[in-house]
């Protein structure tokens, strides 16, 4: 087994790049992507079945578990989608920031309990967000009172959600790419 740490040739089925490359924060092996993609498929699978599926004892996928866990590479959790809640609304708002204060705007953002995610990106607005607010008057008094009151924020526009046709929680962990 070869210890990876600080790169991963990651292979992607891409149309533009076939191959992209990863920097990882944790030290990671195959054996342990193997655990994650387990736990991936069923969270509760037990430790002693995907040791028997990986021909390994028990307590070493235990103990990776338990590392990867310590580590944060991996977090086991029961999640409620807000969607599956009545009179919720959701919505995504992308926001136009001044530049110098671009990561300043990104951290108050994320310190709000209504947003769900922030990403800086590129392209026609800085900023996108998840908004999961109790209903319309909450969204309007987060946009009126919160969001649009932080200092950088030059513009925003928001695309209520009518509809989710699809959600997943899941990313795969794509194979390894060997050379």
């Amino acid at each position: 087994m070869t210890k990876i740490s600080n790169l991963y040739i990651i292979d992607l089925i891409h149309p533009v790049a076939p191959y992209i490359i990863r920097l990882v924060k944790k030290n990671l092996d195959s054996l342990d992507l193997e655990i994650i993609r387990h736990l991936q498929q069923d969270g509760r699978k037990s430790f002693a079945q995907i040791a028997a599926e990986l021909k390994i004892s028990p307590s070493s996928v235990q103990q990776r578990a338990n590392r990867l866990i310590k580590d944060g590479a991996i977090v086991i959790k029961g999640i409620v989608h807000p969607a599956d809640i009545e009179d919720v609304v959701m919505a995504m708002v992308a926001i136009k920031a001044d530049g110098t204060k671009l990561h300043a705007v990104a951290q108050a953002m994320s310190r709000l309990p209504e947003v769900r995610w922030v990403v800086i990106c590129a392209g026609q607005y800085d900023i996108l967000l998840e908004l999961v607010c109790e209903n319309n008057e909450h969204l309007l008094h987060i946009l009126s009172n919160k969001i649009s009151v932080i200092e950088g924020v030059r513009e925003t526009i928001t695309f209520p959600y009518l509809e989710i046709t699809k959600r997943t929680y899941e990313w795969v962990i794509p194979d390894l790419v060997s050379d």
